[in-house]
């Protein structure tokens, strides 16, 4: 159970970063006129596929380390 809290804390926190880390690029210059429904759909797409990816890294990362700490 405290492994599944484990994860879903490092999903958020992580998901959270990337849309933070995607916040400092201008996308005005990019979006056309009455495509903004459009851009944040794509925008909460990229941040939730960078997040998933750091989040699944550092949890490999870590379960790897504690497997190899075992022998």
């Amino acid at each position: 159970m405290s492994y599944q809290i484990l994860k879903l804390i490092v999903y958020l926190f992580s998901i959270l970063s990337s849309m933070y880390g995607l916040s400092c690029f201008h996308y005005e210059k990019y979006i056309l006129k009455g495509k903004l429904k459009q851009f944040y759909c794509l925008y909460l797409v990229a941040s939730v596929s960078l997040g998933y990816l750091f989040a699944s890294f550092i949890l490999d990362s870590l379960s790897f380390s504690s497997s190899s700490a075992k022998y």
